[in-house]
C-alpha cells in the first residue's frame, strides 16, 4: 500500500519550496473537506495556505480539471496521480495548457478509495496505471509488481450484447440521468464554454431531465471524448445517480486505440487521434 502520509509530507515540502522561491504562483492540491472520505481540490496561494494540504486514499479528485480556469502563463504547479497526468498531456496536445508553464508534482499510488463504498477503485474505473506518466518531482518511489489489468477487461460483458440489448441498456441507464452535470464538471477534458448543451443559438437539446434530451445530452458528450478521455472515472464517481459513464467511454477508448494505435495523454509526442491524420490509419470508423 502506497505510504499516503509520506506522499501529503513530500507535496507541502515542494509547495511550499516553489511558492517561496516564486517559481509557481498556485499549488493545485488537496484539503480536508468535511471528514477524511471527502477530501476538496484546493488552491494554495502563498506559503501560510500549505498547511491546509492533505494526501489520504480519497483524494481521488483530477486537478488537471482546473489547470484552464487559470490565464495562460499563469505559472502553477499540480498533484498528478497516473490518469491526472494523462490529462495533463491532453491538455497540452489541445494546446489548453504549456508545459513551460506547469510543475507536475507526480503522485506514484495504488489502492485509492471511492468515498461513496470506501471499496478500492480498481480499472473498472480506470487505466490500471499506477504512476504518472509525465512529472518534475516524484512525490514518491515509483509503483512496481502490481497486478497489471487490462482497463478493458470490465466490457466483455458488455461487449457480448447485441445492439437492441446495448440501447436498452442505455436507455434504462440514462433516463435515471437527472441533468445535475457532475459529470461534465468532474472531467478535466470538458472545458468547452459554453458547453453545446447550454447554448440556445442554435439549442441542440432539451435541458430538462427526460429521456430524449439525456439522450441527446450524453452520447454527443460521449463521443465530444473520442480519443481524447483518460480514463479517470471521475465522472462515474461524481455521477449521484450512479450511471456506468466509464463502460462507454472505455469502449470507444478501445475502438480508438484498436484503430489508431495510441491512447489518450500517454505520450507528449502524440497528436489527437480524431484530429491528426496518417495514411495508416484504419477506415473502420467510417464503415
Amino acid at each position: 500500500m502506497a505510504d499516503f502520509k509520506k506522499i501529503e509530507e513530500n507535496l507541502k515540502k515542494e509547495a511550499k519550496r516553489l511558492l517561496e522561491a516564486g517559481e509557481v504562483t498556485v499549488v493545485l492540491a488537496y484539503s480536508k473537506g468535511f471528514d477524511e472520505k471527502h477530501p476538496m481540490p484546493y488552491a494554495a496561494k502563498s506559503v501560510a495556505d500549505i498547511k491546509n494540504i492533505v494526501f489520504n486514499e480519497y483524494c481521488n479528485h483530477n486537478m488537471a480539471r482546473y489547470l484552464v480556469r487559470y490565464p495562460q502563463g499563469t505559472k502553477i504547479a499540480v498533484a498528478v496521480k497516473a490518469a491526472d497526468s494523462r490529462a495533463v498531456i491532453q491538455l497540452i496536445q489541445e494546446e489548453k495548457v504549456k508545459r513551460e508553464n506547469l510543475v507536475l508534482l507526480g503522485i506514484p499510488v495504488y489502492g485509492m478509495k471511492n468515498s461513496k463504498t470506501g471499496e478500492v477503485i480498481d480499472s473498472k474505473t480506470t487505466s490500471g496505471l499506477c504512476n504518472p506518466v509525465l512529472y518534475d518531482i516524484l512525490l514518491g518511489a515509483e509503483v512496481h509488481g502490481q497486478k497489471i489489468v487490462s482497463p478493458y477487461e470490465v466490457l466483455a460483458e458488455y461487449e457480448a450484447m447485441d445492439k437492441d440489448a446495448r440501447w436498452e441498456f442505455w436507455k434504462n441507464q440514462l433516463d435515471k440521468c437527472i441533468r445535475c452535470y457532475a459529470c461534465r464538471k468532474a472531467c478535466p477534458m470538458c472545458y468547452c464554454d459554453p458547453c453545446f448543451i447550454d447554448q440556445s443559438k442554435p439549442r441542440w437539446a432539451d435541458k430538462a431531465p427526460q429521456s430524449p434530451g439525456n439522450m441527446m445530452y450524453h452520447l454527443t458528450r460521449f463521443h465530444h471524448l473520442a480519443g481524447r478521455c483518460i480514463d479517470c472515472g471521475e465522472c462515474s464517481r461524481a455521477c449521484p445517480v450512479d450511471i456506468p459513464l466509464y463502460l462507454f467511454h472505455k469502449k470507444v477508448a478501445k475502438e480508438c486505440e484498436e484503430m489508431f494505435g495510441q491512447a489518450a495523454g500517454m505520450k507528449l509526442e502524440d497528436k489527437p487521434v480524431l484530429v491528426d491524420f496518417r495514411v495508416e490509419d484504419s477506415d473502420k470508423i467510417l464503415e
